[in-house]
């Protein structure tokens, strides 16, 4: 008599404990996170623990990123008690520029949290800054040769910067820049000589190949805007 009613306490018991075992997902070292500055063309690596403080084994569903530029990959898919994995965040500032945030949605087994959500922010800089910020030919006319002047400022107050090299991609313009080695806080001048042919509009680039370790190259863009008669 008394084995069957430890063997029925123990069933009670069982089926209790395993109707209130559940998953429960938690990340570290949280949901939130700043990247700080980063330059524009660099790729940083981020981790964040997901651990399960749960009492059930948590079972991922699904990793997604909100934006293209960022990539992500988890060392784990079930996750038992007390048991973490790793979730590597890789973020692409390429085509990124200023004050940015960004989304990473986990799903999971986890009843009161199904979709958990990482949030990224990060404020992307470039290694110069430019006055004005592109080159500009609007209201030319046609047969004629115009110049314009931009400021290229290096923001560092440590760093120096030396342009080793530039590449023109806009036919019929023209650059001269007068110093390569840009000192930390100062500014060069780069001068545009452009020869408007044919009325239409036009776009392109001047690429600026740098010895900066985390920002190669730089583009200028440059834009046209050219008349049929005066």
């Amino acid at each position: 008599m008394k084995l069957k009613l430890t063997l029925f306490f123990a069933g009670i018991l069982f089926i209790s404990f395993t109707a209130f075992a559940q998953p429960k997902i938690a990340a570290y070292p949280g949901t939130v996170l700043d990247l700080e500055d980063l330059y524009k063309g660099q790729k940083i690596e981020k981790i964040v623990t997901i651990k399960n403080i749960g009492t059930d084994t948590l079972r991922i569903s699904n990793v997604k990123a909100q934006c293209g530029c960022t990539a992500t990959f988890m060392t784990e898919k079930n996750i038992g008690p007390n048991d973490s994995g790793q979730l590597s965040i890789i973020f692409d500032t390429q085509s990124q520029m200023g004050k940015v945030s960004k989304q990473i949605y986990i799903s999971s087994n986890d009843t009161e949290t199904p979709k958990l959500t990482i949030q990224f922010s990060a404020n992307v800089i470039e290694i110069l800054k430019l006055s004005p910020p592109t080159i500009l030919f609007d209201n030319c006319f046609a047969d004629s040769t115009y110049t314009k002047t931009m400021i290229i400022s290096n923001p560092s107050k440590t760093q120096a910067i030396k342009i080793l090299s530039t590449d023109v991609k806009f036919d019929n313009l023209k650059i001269t820049l007068m110093k390569n080695s840009i000192m930390p806080g100062e500014e060069v001048q780069l001068q545009a000589e452009y020869l408007a042919k044919k009325a239409g509009t036009y776009n392109g680039f001047i690429q600026l190949e740098t010895d900066h370790p985390l920002q190669k190259k730089f583009e200028i863009k440059t834009f046209a805007w050219i008349n049929r008669n005066r």
